[in-house]
């Protein structure tokens, strides 16, 4: 029995949080199946038994699923609803000597009153108001409350007004594979039941903006991700003969000068501005000594989304490489002109430069390439170790390509590794993107009216979510820039394209109030958490369904 109630709640928080679902491990599969017994215990399944399922992700390593469970309306409509969120959590390393309990969050709370906390953390437990434990915030109990939510419309679907999905899915603190093998699947229910999704609402935890913040949040987009890297080429030489080569290093130096919390990068919607690039990887491809200057090296980096797309991104970058080659170059010059009038030796500095783009890469040495390209790339993936991750696996891909480019010499290869996730907004102008800020508006002014909850409206949620993959806002061709210019796609990474076009769905992420996620200080604040967010939940999906008056699903 799943009770949608303050106890109901906490009791099934507590039994989600017990399984270590850490991502990439087989803790994933038995949430799945913790997940799927307990819907599985729900009378409206017993008797709909295809409504609820595992569905196993494609190609997954890890034989993982998602829960896919479906409470349709009577009598039937189309109109549907889905509630979504990730099961997967991440690592508890920085635990230390408590990591045995930190999937019991009671006694883990109970235990941290011995510990050293910082100030603001110390505070909230000894407010009593705050559970400790990993999970409990991202996203465990985001996923108690849709499930609550979802067990008690099923027990009165004739009061529904809209049907009711949920989907579970795992890996969202990784390469987000469970949302990505979502994607198709949604088509696929879409056709199977004859449905139309009206909104896609996810429970992602939030907390205060600053310390002294008391507002609660309520966001109508997501923010979305993109990593440009960058394969840096230049010209060996030995040291003593410094000025007959160009170091690859110097040219990404240079390059990090000119993306590194670059303002004029950061993307913006309105009034919002979101963080410049970051470098997440900045290394020279060197893999044994020598005093000879590095040749390669490669930066890759960690850019947020709100209206950019793939295409008008790959072209800002492949501008900024030139900045920076140019930059490389000019550095060089000045420094022989110095050096040649201190030695009386001239140094002949005329480097030629090259900017293309993976795709372009890809193109010249298929004209080339003695073989089959296609297979080629397929074997030297496979044969790589499996301990590297997608990222490492495309950069080898792309240094594997250089090899046999026709003309080697400076250059800069542009491209883009995974994960990707669009960015999602809402503007309103559609009826389905109206009836969700309608909703919104609803649960504003019920937090006002029945809490005294100022609520806030966000534009788009901060921190990378699933809800990404519910559409992509943007023509085709600026989204095939992306598929053409990662190195593997297909093979170590994919999005279904095709399908993913063929989605528009309106998302929300209204959920729990929590802080701390991925730190051993992780804490769900219990009161707004247990006691009025599955409450605007309900509110929100009811001025989706259309019904101003609220729907009494357990009546």
């Amino acid at each position: 029995m799943i009770e949608n109630s303050r106890e109901g709640i906490f009791k099934l928080l507590l039994e989600l949080a017990a399984v270590p679902s850490i991502s990439a491990t087989a803790g994933e599969i038995k949430m799945a199946l913790q997940i799927y017994r307990k819907l599985a215990s729900l009378s409206y399944f017993q008797a709909h038994p295809e409504y609820l399922e595992l569905l196993p992700i494609k190609q997954d390593p890890l034989e993982r699923q998602i829960v896919f469970a479906l409470v349709k309306a009577e009598p039937e409509v189309k109109k549907t609803v889905i509630l979504t969120g990730h099961y997967d959590v991440v690592d508890v390393e920085g635990f230390g000597a408590l990591q045995q309990y930190a999937f019991n969050p009671l006694e883990y709370t109970r235990r941290l009153s011995a510990e050293n906390l910082p100030e603001d953390a110390k505070r909230d437990l000894e407010s009593g108001n705050y559970i400790f434990g990993r999970g409990v915030s991202d996203m465990k109990c985001g996923l108690a409350i849709e499930m609550a939510l979802l067990a008690e419309a099923s027990r009165n679907p004739g009061n529904l007004g809209l049907n009711m999905m949920f989907l579970a899915v795992p890996d969202e603190e990784n390469n987000s594979s469970g949302m990505r093998g979502a994607v198709s699947r949604l088509i696929q229910i879409r056709d199977e039941f004859d449905l139309e999704y009206v909104a896609a609402i996810n429970c992602e935890p939030s907390g205060p903006g600053a310390p002294d913040d008391r507002h609660r949040y309520i966001f109508t987009g997501t923010v979305g991700k993109i990593m440009p890297v960058f394969y840096i080429i230049g010209k060996e030489s030995h040291v003593g003969e410094y000025f007959g080569g160009l170091n690859a290093s110097l040219i990404a130096s240079c390059l990090n000068l000119v993306l590194e919390a670059n303002p004029e990068f950061a993307d913006c919607i309105g009034k919002d501005i979101f963080p410049p690039p970051a470098c997440l990887k900045f290394k020279d491809l060197r893999e044994s000594y020598s005093v000879t200057l590095p040749e390669k090296a490669v930066a890759y980096y960690n850019l947020l989304t709100v209206s950019r797309t793939p295409l008008h991104i790959l072209e800002s970058m492949k501008k900024a490489a030139a900045e920076a080659f140019d930059m490389a170059v000019e550095h060089i010059k000045k420094a022989a002109s110095i050096y040649s009038q201190k030695t009386g030796n001239t140094a002949d500095i005329t480097w030629g430069k090259k900017i293309i783009a993976y795709r372009e890469l890809v193109e010249r040495v298929r004209q080339v390439f003695p073989g089959n390209m296609s297979e080629y790339v397929k074997n030297y993936l496979d044969s790589l170790p499996h301990s590297l991750d997608e990222r490492e696996k495309a950069i080898s891909l792309m240094g594997a390509l250089v090899k046999h480019h026709p003309h080697m010499g400076p250059m800069i290869v542009v491209g883009f590794l995974p994960p990707y996730y669009p960015h999602r907004g809402n503007s309103g102008s559609t009826a389905k993107e109206k009836g969700v800020l309608k909703a919104v508006d609803e649960v504003v002014y019920t937090a006002a009216r029945d809490y005294g909850i100022d609520m806030k409206v966000v534009n788009c949620f901060a921190g990378i979510t699933d809800l990404s993959y519910f559409g992509f806002q943007g023509e085709p061709e600026e989204l095939k820039s992306l598929s053409d210019n990662v190195p593997g796609w297909g093979y170590i990474y994919d999005i279904p394209m095709d399908d993913l076009l063929r989605l528009d769905v309106p998302v929300l992420n209204i959920g729990p109030s929590g802080k701390d996620d991925h730190k051993y200080t992780e804490r769900l604040e219990l009161d707004y958490s247990l006691n009025v967010a599955p409450k605007l939940l309900k509110r929100a999906v009811e001025s989706i369904a259309g019904n101003a008056a609220e729907l009494p699903f357990s009546s």
